[in-house]
C-alpha cells in the first residue's frame, strides 16, 4: 500500500461519516414533504381498515410499527426517515460491495461518494418514501446475484427482495438493466454457464410467484368500501393497473419531460457525473477487447437505468437518488482511471460542495409551520375526523378527496375521480387545511398565476360552506349577511352560532354562542348577520398563524 493510498482510504471514510452526520442532523429539522405525508397516511389508513388501493401500498405491511411510536405525526415521519437513512445505508454498502468486483477498495468507496455527492442525496436520499425502502430493496437483490454464491437459497432471497421492491414501487423495473448485467458477469465469471443460468432462472422465477402471492394476499385482505365490489381485484389487475401507470408516467409526454429537473441536477452533480462517465468510456474501450468484453458490458449495463430520465414523467428530486444506485458502480471505475494523488484528492474536496450546499438548504427549510398546523388540528379535534387537504398532512385522520399531486389533478380534470362537492356531501368533512394553492384560490381567490383550478361546482362548494378558523385551518361553516334568508348546509353536525342577541333557525329561537344541530339542507334563518361554525366551541389556538410556507416546493 503507497503512502497516498494510506491516507485517501481515511479521507473516504471520513466523507461517507460527515455525509451520514449532516444527513442526520436535517432529517430532524428538513421540512416535510408532502409525499412523505401521504406514505405515511397510507400506512394509518391500513392500520385503521380504511385503506382500499392494494396498487404501490405493500409498505404499509411492513411499516404499520411505525404509528405506534409516542409524539406527534411529525415526529413518526422523522422516525421514518431515521429507517430510510438505514436503508439508505444497506444501498450503499451494495454499491460498494457490486463495485469491488470491478475496482479495488479506495475506488470502490469513491463509486459510494459518488452518490453521496450527487444532487438531492443528501435532502432526498432517506426521504420517508417508497424510493430508499424499494431501493435497499432491488439492490441487496442485485448484490446476491452478482457477487453470491450460485446456490438455491441465494437465488430465492434475491427474488423475493426484488419481489417486494417492484410491489413497494412499480418503478424499480428501471433497475431491470442492471440484473442483466449481473447475469453477464456471473457467466463471465463462473465456469459453468449452465449453473449461472439455472440459477437466474430460478430467482426469476421466485420473483414472479412471490410478487403474484404476495399481490393476492395483500389485496385480498384489504378493507373493501361498500361501494366497491366485494371479491379482491384478481392477480391480473395489477398487470393492467401497471399498464396504466406506464402509460401516464413513461408514454404520455414528450423526452425528457423533466428537462427543467434534470438540468438542475446534473448541474450539481456535476463531478460524480464525470467520475461515472469516465468509468462508462473505460468500460466501453475495455469492452471492445474481446477477451474483456464480457467484465466490463455489465458496468454499461448498471448505468443504463439513467436512461429512465429520457421519459419518466416523475423524475423529480427525490427520484434522481433512487436511480443513481446502480449507476454509482460505474464512478468505481471512473475512480481508477484518475492515477494523480493530487487530482483525486481535489476531486474528492469538490465533492464535498454539494454536500455543504445541500445541508444550507435543508437547514433554512424547517418543520415549524406544519408543526404547528397539526397541533391546531389536534387541539380542535382531539379525535379524529374526515378532512379536506392536499396530500394527507394529518396521516392518523381519514382524508377525503384526491390526492392533488400534478397527476391526480390531472386527473380530477378528466373527471375520472369524484368532483370534491360529491365527496363533502357523502364524506362530510368537517376540517379544510388550505396547503395547496388549488385550496387557497377555491376558497380565497388571490389571482394566482396556476396551471390549474378546481371545477367551478367544487370552487362554490368549498367557498360557501367552508369559514376561516385559524390561518390556513378553516371549518365548515357560514356566513349568514343579511335579516332574513334561506340558506343550504352541506355538512351537517352542530354548529356553534356566533352573533350578538338572538337569532331564529327554522323558526326555532337560538341564542347567540349558543349550538344547534343542523341536517343537510336547506334552513331558513331571521335576525340579521351571523356565522355558524360547525362543532361545540371549537377551540382557537392563540398563537399567530405560521408566516413560513407550509412546503417548500418538492
Amino acid at each position: 500500500m503507497t503512502v497516498h493510498q494510506r491516507w485517501e482510504r481515511p479521507l473516504l471514510l471520513s466523507f461517507l461519516a460527515a455525509f451520514f452526520l449532516l444527513q442526520l442532523c436535517v432529517s430532524f429539522r428538513l421540512n416535510l414533504n408532502w409525499d412523505e405525508y401521504y406514505f405515511l397516511s397510507h400506512i394509518y389508513a391500513f392500520v385503521d381498515d380504511r385503506l382500499s388501493e392494494p396498487f404501490q401500498t405493500f409498505h404499509v405491511r411492513l411499516l404499520p410499527w411505525l404509528t405506534w411510536l409516542p409524539g406527534s405525526e411529525a415526529d413518526q415521519l422523522v422516525c421514518g426517515r431515521l429507517f430510510m437513512m438505514a436503508c439508505e445505508a444497506g444501498s450503499l454498502f451494495c454499491i460498494y460491495r457490486i463495485a469491488r468486483e470491478f475496482v479495488s477498495v479506495e475506488n470502490a468507496l469513491f463509486a459510494v461518494v459518488a452518490w453521496c455527492a450527487a444532487g438531492h442525496a443528501l435532502l432526498h436520499g432517506a426521504s420517508f418514501r417508497a424510493d430508499p425502502f424499494s431501493g435497499v430493496l432491488m439492490m441487496a437483490s442485485l448484490a446476491l446475484l452478482m457477487c453470491g454464491r450460485p446456490g438455491w437459497k441465494e437465488a430465492a432471497t434475491a427474488g423475493v427482495l426484488a419481489a417486494v421492491g417492484l410491489l413497494v414501487t412499480i418503478k424499480s423495473v428501471f433497475f431491470l438493466p442492471a440484473f442483466l448485467g449481473a447475469f453477464l458477469w456471473r457467466l463471465r465469471r463462473e465456469q459453468s454457464r449452465g449453473v449461472v443460468l439455472r440459477h437466474f432462472i430460478f430467482s426469476a422465477a421466485v420473483l414472479l410467484v412471490a410478487f403474484a402471492v404476495f399481490w393476492v394476499l395483500h389485496a385480498r385482505n384489504l378493507f373493501t368500501p361498500v361501494h366497491l365490489p366485494a371479491t379482491p381485484r384478481a392477480p391480473s389487475s395489477v398487470l393492467s393497473t401497471g399498464s396504466g401507470v406506464l402509460n401516464k408516467v413513461v408514454l404520455s409526454q414528450a423526452l425528457f419531460p423533466r428537462a427543467d429537473y434534470i438540468i438542475s441536477w446534473a448541474t450539481v452533480s456535476i463531478l460524480s457525473l464525470l467520475l461515472c462517465g469516465a468509468g462508462l468510456w473505460s468500460a466501453a474501450k475495455r469492452s471492445m477487447e474481446p477477451r474483456a468484453a464480457w467484465p466490463f458490458l455489465p458496468v454499461l449495463l448498471f448505468a443504463a437505468p439513467l436512461l429512465s430520465l429520457v421519459v419518466y414523467r416523475n423524475a423529480f428530486p427525490y427520484f434522481f437518488p433512487f436511480i443513481m444506485l446502480p449507476v454509482a458502480v460505474s464512478a468505481g471505475l471512473g475512480a481508477e482511471a484518475v492515477k494523480r494523488p493530487l487530482l483525486r484528492s481535489a476531486v474528492l474536496i469538490g465533492m464535498a460542495v454539494p454536500l455543504v450546499m445541500g445541508f444550507a438548504i435543508g437547514w433554512q427549510r424547517d418543520q415549524s409551520a406544519q408543526r404547528e398546523i397539526a397541533s391546531v388540528a389536534h387541539e380542535m379535534f382531539p379525535e379524529p375526523v374526515s378532512y379536506i387537504d392536499r396530500n394527507g398532512m394529518l396521516p392518523s385522520f381519514p382524508k377525503v378527496g384526491f390526492f392533488m399531486s400534478t397527476w391526480g389533478v390531472e386527473e380530477y380534470l378528466r373527471a375520472r375521480n369524484r368532483s370534491l362537492a360529491q365527496v363533502i356531501a357523502r364524506k362530510q368533512p368537517p376540517l379544510l387545511i388550505l396547503n395547496s394553492p388549488l385550496l387557497e384560490d377555491a376558497v380565497a381567490p388571490q389571482r394566482l398565476s396556476l396551471p390549474w383550478r378546481l371545477l367551478p361546482r367544487d370552487i362554490e362548494a368549498l367557498r360557501s360552506n367552508y369559514i376561516e378558523h385559524w390561518g390556513p385551518v378553516w371549518v365548515a361553516g357560514k356566513t349568514l349577511s343579511s335579516n332574513a334568508g334561506d340558506f343550504d348546509i352541506l355538512i351537517g353536525g352542530t354548529y356553534t352560532l356566533e352573533c350578538r342577541g338572538e337569532r331564529r333557525i327554522d323558526d326555532v329561537d337560538v341564542s347567540c354562542n349558543a349550538t344547534t344541530h343542523l341536517a343537510p339542507g336547506g334552513h331558513r334563518w331571521t335576525g340579521g348577520e351571523a356565522r355558524l361554525r360547525w362543532g361545540d366551541h371549537l377551540a382557537v389556538s392563540v398563537q399567530a398563524p405560521p408566516a413560513k410556507p407550509i412546503y417548500y416546493g418538492l
